[in-house]
């Protein structure tokens, strides 16, 4: 039996764009990517917390100008078919998030370009144009789980009729909770053992079958 769906929930980087992660793309821009890799290497480590992760980060960026970020933002290249999947569903009565553990410039400009209802994300806090070095309401690498209830709530829709769409290990907490999980063009294996769906072409639209029963596959 086929599931009802009524809201699909997006990761970003990788699922709705072409691009790795915003935080990497930010660190090349800047030329932080050795300090950036430092960083990345003691939460894996468990030598700090996701907070001092995203705070030190943050700090190596302060006082940059936010015009070369959006220069970064604007050349973001979406994946093939993400705003013709966004209008199919919008076509079906299927609303339609980003829950990411990216940045609210990135997300929220994807948004925008494609017509997504609602974004959750981490907020990189910017002052009379330039970046002030902090971050706002930090969600977790793998700790989408915790957040995805904030999105359902909005909606008043039930996880059993979401699905959510990630490529990356830090999606798999939330694949576990929600009705139908979709792996799409999943960077690991153990990603693409969690999801219900697996997708591997690179065209978003190959969703939209395991989403909308009558959709030809």
């Amino acid at each position: 039996m086929t599931l009802a769906i009524k809201l699909v929930v997006f990761d970003v980087d990788g699922t709705l764009t072409q691009h790795s992660s915003v935080w990497w793309r930010l660190h090349e821009l800047f030329g932080t990517t050795k300090e950036g890799r430092i960083y990345f290497d003691q939460y894996f480590s468990g030598e700090i917390n996701y907070q001092q992760w995203a705070d030190y980060d943050a700090a190596l960026w302060k006082g940059q100008p936010l015009d070369r970020v959006m220069e970064v933002v604007k050349n973001t290249h979406l994946v093939e078919g993400a705003a013709e999947t966004i209008q199919i569903l919008r076509e079906h009565n299927i609303k339609t998030a980003i829950l990411s553990g990216g940045l609210d410039i990135m997300a929220d400009d994807i948004a925008r370009r494609v017509g997504i209802d609602f974004v959750l994300t981490n907020k990189l806090i910017h002052s009379n144009g330039y970046l002030t070095g902090t971050i706002e309401n930090v969600i977790g690498w793998a700790e989408k789980a915790k957040f995805i209830h904030k999105i359902l709530s909005h909606f008043s829709v039930s996880a059993i009729e979401t699905a959510f769409v990630g490529d990356g290990r830090n999606d798999m907490s939330v694949f576990s909770v929600v009705g139908l999980s979709i792996a799409f063009n999943p960077t690991e294996e153990d990603v693409a053992d969690a999801a219900n769906v697996v997708i591997t072409e690179n065209d978003l639209r190959a969703i939209l079958p395991y989403i909308i029963s009558e959709y030809p596959r």
